[in-house]
């Protein structure tokens, strides 16, 4: 790793430093020389502070991080790493081990004698650019959902633009986005939970409560309104998503049998269609179900047979698409994502 990017590092460092109150009195400047930094904490206790430069932080890349530091000269300085992105599973890491951090998107942490930091701060200019870059477009979304599906894949291009019947180009400019904002690896493998956190931010699918629903095998509507219940795995149509999804797949949420059911279509001529078919309601309490527009086709493309699973009657959309939606409840949602783990066909990746 150069001097000069450890330099840099230290400057970020320093400044956000100040900003959360702390003040350093050694100059930046002097690469041959250790400390990178001294911190002045209260009393006037001073904290050496020696500092790592990363791109983007994982799990993946600590072993490496840490073997790096134990080859160095021994130190009895507070070790920071300082990275456009440190992952939520990379902190957790470091914090047990007392390392510190700067996050470039905008968050400091430091645990030194007789100082605690865990904060906020600006963020650099470069982070914030990257990360609003990214998922920004339909291409973005699509490629987000096709790692978090299949986490464990180092997907190509070419094979990621075929499946999603995308431009090469378009899918690799999505990709250097991702990466750009930390969110994938530089493997081509997500990292969890930051691209699904990312992605939640992004999930909003349009909808509208109807007042009626029909059967999910209902021979007159099924083939006007794309329903294809009977056939889930290998044809498109409607998925049971939200609570009632989550409770089949497992999930610790306890509903009542009535509950309105929340149904992704396919697209919207279908969602239009529904709505003439079934009527609309004027309060949300009305509702006889919710349907959805599903963001990205895979929600209606790739689902699951609900028979094994609590013997739905619908066939259930993928648990990434049902813990996006959870997702989007910041109250009860997060808190039944921190106690949820997927059968075991499929990965937890929030």
């Amino acid at each position: 790793m150069s001097e000069s990017r450890v330099s840099e590092a230290a400057v970020e460092f320093r400044d956000a430093l100040k900003q959360v109150g702390l003040d350093t009195i050694r100059e930046i400047g002097e690469p041959d020389k250790r400390p990178d930094l001294v911190v002045v904490g209260p009393q006037g206790i001073r904290i050496p502070i020696e500092i790592q430069r990363r791109s983007l932080l994982t799990e993946r890349e600590l072993p490496s991080l840490l073997l790096e530091r134990a080859k160095g000269t021994p130190s009895q300085a507070t070790h920071v790493v300082v990275a456009d992105r440190v992952t939520e599973r990379a902190r957790v890491e470091l914090r047990s081990r007392g390392w510190g951090w700067l996050d470039l998107r905008g968050h400091v942490h430091l645990e030194a004698p007789g100082v605690f930091i865990d904060a906020r701060v600006t963020p650099s200019a470069g982070a914030t650019e990257s990360s609003k870059e990214s998922l920004a477009g339909r291409v973005g979304l699509e490629l987000a959902t096709l790692l978090l599906m299949r986490p464990d894949a180092a997907l190509g291009i070419r094979a990621s633009a075929a499946e999603l019947g995308r431009a090469p180009s378009s899918v690799s400019e999505e990709m250097s986005r991702l990466r750009g904002a930390g969110l994938v690896d530089q493997d081509r493998r997500p990292v969890v939970p930051d691209l699904f956190n990312a992605l939640a931010g992004r999930w909003r699918p349009d909808s509208v409560d109807v007042a009626a629903l029909p059967a999910p095998h209902e021979d007159l509507l099924d083939q006007a309104l794309r329903i294809a219940a009977a056939d889930p795995e290998d044809q498109p149509g409607w998925a049971l998503g939200g609570s009632l999804a989550a409770v089949a797949y497992g999930a610790p949420l306890h509903v009542s049998g009535a509950y309105p059911p929340d149904l992704y279509v396919p697209d919207t001529v279908t969602l239009r269609r529904a709505m003439q078919l079934l009527g609309t309601t004027r309060s949300h309490e009305d509702r006889a179900g919710t349907l959805r527009l599903a963001p990205v086709s895979a929600v209606c493309r790739g689902r699951v047979d609900g028979k094994p699973y609590g013997n739905s009657a619908w066939p259930l959309a993928h648990p990434l698409f049902v813990a996006l939606d959870l997702a989007a409840d910041p109250g009860r949602g997060a808190e039944v994502l921190a106690s949820w783990d997927p059968p075991e066909s499929w990965h937890r990746v929030w």
